[in-house]
């Protein structure tokens, strides 16, 4: 049986990097550690993905039986460190009797090839062994791919207990396919000795492998690799399912996770940060699959589709792709660029439910927030907005920063370690500090403004102005409505699909505006899906005075209401007046309104003609 033996990294004459000092290259992220350790693991991924189709991942939780834990103990972790703290810490864990691991594995991706030695020139193959295993802040080798310098990968030891994880791969090596396995510790430097009796500072950074090779361990390879990680429970692995599995040693959840919780932490944190790469409309190339397993139990994973409020970055996010031109262009006028583009969708707010529902939930309860991503469409963090005044309802953003390189490339240095934020103030002064300052600033002016437009809102305002007020006032005194409103359609979470009912929805208040002529006007909006030609949409305003109708009849001209526009948001069909002449459509209706100074308006809309 095989046996892997110990080796601990010394400091070279000029210099390494010590065990603490790489454990602090992350930084401080401002996700939890189990969120951090999903985005890196998948992210990993993505980027390790082969042509034609997408990884599939699955994330286990478990607690090793006696056999798996002896193997560990006695033929994987047979040596230990020398150091007392990462001693101690190792010996804790491994005396059991509960050794509980995770597992992030990752199949149809590379894995990590490439040569063994970090000294070795790469030639024609990607390094991505000695990038992961030895090397420390290499920049990235996948064409705009989701990560940068290498990093990340710091949070893997920080979630384990005992700071150690397992790796094992499938992958190729100059033409051959060849299975790796190797374990790694990441302790603090301190004083100790040689083989040779010398006493020297180590850094406290650690493998077990295989050191025949004097001064260094490579992995135990092929057949070795298949029995070690077969007995500690990995997943099987042949030549034909390349990637890699991460173990993780002892992994840190909150202590009074259970089971159950544990799992809605990790669901909510692939469906909240990875939703672009899981929705239906993803190509095969790109798309994300994802298997969540605790104790034995496998856990479903929701559509983004049918978990509010990702239904509507959904809608956002397909705009971009699919209708670019409608999308809104993003861009720096010195030095000239197109930054990128954004896109909306507004709807009646959806129903939190299963993770959503927590108190510790990521996931706001009525959302108004823009997605910020690169082309490579990971989530790096929301930037929050003003939410609609009537809290029925929620709007979402996405914006996809463009694919030239050189702006991509701007916004890919301007991320931090952990790759959830933009941060423009950590670029030197040129083009790429000044392109995703000005990104970010139309952004922020965006997501202040599109629930209420032209209202001048400031973060330190304690009370909104007059507008926010008077939508505040409109919401309340239009009751509950009848719809669903636009953007969204209510139905039962299942895989299956239904057809959009016909016809013309209730119309939803969504926002107060200011008309030059008209002064304050209200917006509402209707789906609409019309199936015949030849047909008509009257819209009748009225005011709202004690919760009920009433009309302006004898009130004088200040308190007439009227329809200024009504507009096909899909195709930008708008004509003024209170009549609209459509034919076989379907989308999303508005219409603007003009309104007292003091009084509430509501609308009914008719659909005339045709089948519907």
């Amino acid at each position: 049986m095989t046996r892997m033996q110990l080796y601990s990294e010394p400091f070279a004459s000029t210099g390494n990097i010590a065990g603490e000092g790489f454990g602090n290259l992350l930084g401080r992220p401002a996700l939890g550690m189990v969120q951090t350790v999903i985005r890196e693991s998948i992210q990993n991924s993505i980027d390790a993905a082969r042509l034609g189709s997408g990884p599939s991942v699955l994330i286990r939780v478990r607690t090793l039986d006696e056999e798996e834990l002896a193997a560990l103990r006695d033929n994987v972790l047979g040596q230990l460190p020398e150091e007392r703290d990462s001693r101690s810490k190792l010996e804790k864990y491994l005396a059991g009797p509960f050794a509980r691991v995770m597992e992030v594995c990752d199949f149809n991706t590379t894995g990590l090839g490439g040569p063994l030695s970090a000294d070795t020139p790469a030639d024609s193959e990607s390094p991505d062994f000695v990038n992961f295993v030895r090397n420390v802040g290499v920049p990235r080798d996948t064409d705009q791919g989701g990560g940068t310098y290498g990093y990340g990968k710091t949070v893997l030891y920080a979630m384990s207990g005992c700071a150690t994880i397992l790796l094992d791969t499938m992958t190729s090596h100059q033409g051959l396919k060849e299975r790796r396995f190797i374990g790694c510790h990441l302790g603090d430097a301190f004083d100790g000795k040689m083989s040779d009796g010398t006493r020297r500072r180590f850094t406290g950074r650690y493998w077990w492998g295989d050191c025949r090779q004097a001064g260094s361990v490579d992995p135990v390879r092929d057949d070795s690799a298949v029995e070690l990680a077969g007995r500690i429970g990995l997943p099987p692995r042949d030549e034909t399912d390349p990637g890699t599995s991460v173990m993780i040693l002892d992994p840190q959840f909150y202590d009074d996770e259970n089971d159950q919780a544990i799992c809605d932490d990790l669901v909510e944190t692939l469906l909240w940060n990875f939703w672009p790469r899981m929705i239906a409309s993803t190509s095969r190339e790109r798309r994300l699959d994802v298997t969540i397993e605790i104790e034995g139990r496998a856990y479903p994973i929701p559509r983004p589709e049918d978990f509010p409020p990702l239904d509507l970055y959904a809608s956002a996010l397909e705009q971009i792709r699919h209708s670019p031109e409608q999308a809104k262009a993003i861009r720096c006028g010195r030095p000239r660029a197109h930054l990128g583009r954004l896109a909306f969708c507004m709807g009646v707010k959806g129903e939190r439910w299963g993770p959503a529902t927590r108190k510790s939930s990521s996931i706001p309860a009525q959302n108004a927030a823009i997605a910020l991503m690169r082309p490579v469409e990971l989530v790096v963090r929301y930037m929050e907005g003003t939410h609609f005044p009537d809290d029925r309802y929620e709007w979402a953003g996405v914006f996809v920063c463009s694919d030239e390189l050189a702006v991509e490339y701007a916004f890919s240095r301007a991320e931090p370690p952990a790759h959830d934020d933009w941060l423009y103030e950590n670029l030197p002064k040129g083009n790429d500090k000044t392109w995703v300052k000005v990104g970010l600033e139309r952004l922020r002016d965006w997501a202040r403004s599109y629930a209420m437009p032209h209202s001048n809102i400031t973060d330190d305002q304690e009370s909104g102005p007059s507008l926010a007020r008077a939508a505040t006032l409109l919401g309340k005194m239009l009751g509950e409505g009848e719809g669903q409103g636009p953007g969204r359609k209510r139905k039962a979470r299942s895989n299956s699909r239904s057809r959009k009912p016909k016809g013309l929805s209730s119309p939803v208040f969504v926002r107060l505006e200011d008309d030059e002529d008209a002064g304050t006007c209200a917006v509402f909006c209707a789906s609409l899906n019309c199936r015949s030609d030849s047909q008509r949409i009257i819209a009748e305003p009225y005011l709202v005075m004690d919760g009920g109708q009433t009309t302006d009849e004898g009130l004088g001209k200040e308190f007439e209401v009227s329809v200024l526009s009504m507009t096909l948001v899909d195709t930008g069909t708008s004509v003024g007046g209170d009549v609209m002449e459509v034919g076989e459509t379907e989308g999303t209706l508005e219409v603007r309104v003009a309104m007292p100074p003091s009084a509430a308006v509501s609308l009914k809309l008719t659909l005339e003609g045709g089948d519907a």
